[in-house]
């Protein structure tokens, strides 16, 4: 059976990504179904979070930011955290546990900001 998904497995020669490259490529289709004014306002409410918070994870951008509406897929918000790193915004800082009891404690990006610091 094709899913949605398949035409993003694999790389414009036919190699099929890695684990983190698909994980990158299905957060930006998440976000391009969230939609433009979604990602602009998801990416300038990530971006004030940072100024304030030395580290943190995506999941604590994500719960702090009650007034970006919820996007369609919670992908999307890595597609917004790989944004603000590939700005300059923030870098990684390491691994932690995730907090959310629906991903079961997986290890997650600790986020370290590099503005206003």
């Amino acid at each position: 059976m094709k899913h949605a998904y398949d035409e993003h497995t694999q790389d414009l020669f036919g190699k099929p990504l890695t684990g983190l490259e698909l994980g990158h490529a299905m957060a930006k289709v998440a976000a391009d179904h969230a939609g433009n004014k979604w990602k602009n306002l998801a990416y300038e409410s990530f971006v004030e979070y940072a100024k304030h918070h030395r580290e943190f994870t995506t999941e604590q951008a994500r719960g702090a930011c009650l007034h970006v509406p919820p996007p369609p897929d919670k992908r999307a918000w890595g597609q917004v955290a790989l944004r603000a790193r590939k700005s300059n915004i923030i870098e990684s800082a390491g691994w932690t546990r995730a907090e959310s009891k629906s991903v079961h404690g997986m290890v997650i990006t600790l986020w370290r900001s590099k503005i206003n610091h």
